[in-house]
């Protein structure tokens, strides 16, 4: 890799096997990076080790030697404490998952050959299976003990990485519908990208389908796959179909093969879709708006605007809390406010669709009786999950006259 500056960066995090990829300018696309140089080998185990009693970590590939061989001590259930937030026993303390998690990461950056990855990088796409409240927080806190500012930072799931990825090709590739097949274990999943042209920005959303079970025997496999492309596909008119996932071998589909390709389909099979989707998320946030047109409204979309009327300047004002669109766990906002004759909070929601508006009271029990305009409240409204807003409110008095009680009220809101 000869990039040495501006580097822009997809990780996948997988609980089993990850991968990385830069964007190469030259190219104009998404690279893989392989653990082995020389190798087409782009997934590595999500997996470490450590040295006993020593500050020594080895990852992927040579973790695995070193805990066969060196029988160094191994850690490769990080990924499933993430999501639970559980504390990790390794070389006799306990840690966070967030440390070994940044340990991890960046361990994994050594990959890209460059002196320092820190400086360099100008973004970072962690793209995983799912985003749960746990794992967006120990993700968060190991990009910050690595070294990374909360500006270059971004996190999406899989399905997002999906439609970044397929937005990112060719118009022939997607001036249709667009299929998605997922292989896991015995089992295969399929969904389609919807466009909505009738829009501004033009909506894009993923529908999923149907989930089967296949059999263990080729002739099985085959025949069960065919049906379910049929009964999905229908007489609807395809661009491409993605096959993704481990799983899917050409040998058994015999006569899925030419049902996937019929009426000249573009079908695409391999493991890095969702890595190179996470490089072309993090490429569109930080430099061209190649997608400034659509709105993908995926799971994790914040469907409401939030905001308060307030006076500015002697005139009614209305103040953006929390702007819909966004993923929630970009959906932040810290803000200062002076009470004006109230002793409640009012919060105003509007559906991103247009619909009527909605008020939400949030009572201040207790706060201390001043006078009016000397109260001094620190406000901060965040997600918690896709449906789940927090709203932590500090009373800071005003000044040395009317000081703060550090008195604390938090509230949970559902829209």
């Amino acid at each position: 890799m000869n990039e040495t500056r501006n580097i822009i960066i997809g990780f996948d995090l997988g609980s089993k096997t990850s991968q990385l990829c830069y964007y190469d300018r030259k190219e104009k696309e998404p690279i893989s990076l392989s653990p082995k140089a020389g190798s087409n080998q782009y997934q590595f185990p999500t997996c470490l080790s450590k040295k006993s009693g020593e500050d020594i970590w080895h990852y992927g590939f040579e973790a695995e030697y070193f805990i066969r061989e060196k029988d160094e001590i191994s850690i490769d259930s990080f990924y499933e404490a993430c999501h639970q937030d559980e504390l990790i026993s390794v070389d006799g303390q306990m840690r966070h998952p967030w440390e070994i998690l940044a340990i991890f990461l960046e361990e994994v950056l050594t990959m890209l050959g460059v002196a320092d990855p820190i400086r360099q990088i100008s973004a970072i796409m962690t793209t995983t299976k799912e985003l749960t409240g746990p794992m967006v927080r120990n993700l968060q806190k190991a990009y910050e003990r690595v070294g990374f500012t909360k500006s270059r930072c971004f996190l999406q799931d899989y399905e997002e990485s999906f439609y970044y990825y397929v937005l990112n090709q060719k118009t022939e590739y997607r001036n249709r519908k667009i299929a998605w097949f997922t292989f896991e274990e015995e089992e295969v999943a399929y969904a389609h990208l919807v466009t909505d042209n009738k829009t501004k920005p033009i909506l894009v959303t993923i529908e999923k389908g149907k989930t089967i079970s296949l059999p263990s025997d080729s002739l099985g496999k085959d025949l069960q796959f065919y049906q379910l492309i049929h009964e999905s596909f229908k007489t609807d008119n395809y661009a491409s179909v993605y096959i993704v996932g481990e799983g899917f071998e050409k040998e058994w589909a015999k006569r899925s093969i030419p049902l996937l390709c019929k009426g000249q389909r573009h079908v695409f099979y391999g493991n890095n879709l969702f890595v190179k989707g996470a490089c072309c998320g993090a490429r569109e946030k930080v430099e061209e708006k190649n997608l400034k047109n659509y709105l993908y409204a995926g799971s994790s979309l914040v469907k409401y605007n939030i905001g308060m009327e307030m006076l500015v300047q002697g005139n009614n004002a209305w103040y953006p809390v929390i702007e819909a669109g966004k993923n929630w766990y970009e959906s932040v906002k810290e803000f200062e406010i002076i009470l004006d004759d109230k002793k409640e909070l009012i919060f105003r929601v509007y559906p991103m669709d247009g619909k009527t508006a909605t008020s939400y009271s949030m009572q201040l029990p207790g706060l201390p009786k001043r006078p009016n305009r000397t109260t001094r409240l620190h406000i901060l409204v965040a997600y918690e999950s896709p449906t789940v807003c927090v709203i932590t409110v500090k009373d800071l008095g005003f000044g040395e006259m009317y000081p703060g009680s550090g008195q604390v009220w938090t509230e949970k809101m559902s829209w």
